[in-house]
């Protein structure tokens, strides 16, 4: 297996997490309300592995949920920080490493000079190359 397969494998074990609405590797454009709960993988680096086996794989994965569909800020976070458990058990099951979560990664542009509506974190995790 190469970088990509290593990456949709991930994919399709974060996709089957109960509640998310869509799961893809890359941040695309064009994401709409019903893409959320959305899981989204966006590879940064590939490092060899030692000594010579497979690559490392820095991964990027954002979550998000939208904030005007919820009672709140604070069920907001709760049902965000349930989705990061959720997603550090999935890179564990398949043998990556966490590294850290960014909470406030709000990257998405302000609409109509408002904030965006959604509320996005990602975590920073290692694949193996396989």
């Amino acid at each position: 297996m190469g970088a990509m397969s290593t990456l949709t494998a991930a994919r399709d074990s974060l996709a089957a997490i109960s509640g998310v609405a869509s799961c893809k590797v890359g941040m695309e454009d064009n994401i709409s309300p019903s893409d959320y709960p959305l899981i989204r993988l966006v590879p940064s680096s590939l490092t060899p592995g030692q000594p010579y086996g497979s690559r490392t794989i820095d991964t990027l994965i954002t979550f998000g949920a939208q904030v005007t569909e919820s009672e709140g800020l604070e069920s907001v976070y709760t049902a965000l920080f349930a989705l990061e458990l959720s997603i550090r058990t999935k890179i564990r099951d398949l043998g990556g490493r966490y590294i850290t979560t960014v909470t406030d990664e709000d990257a998405l542009p302000f609409v109509d000079g408002r904030p965006s509506p959604y509320k996005l974190m990602a975590v920073r995790c290692e694949l193996r190359e396989v």
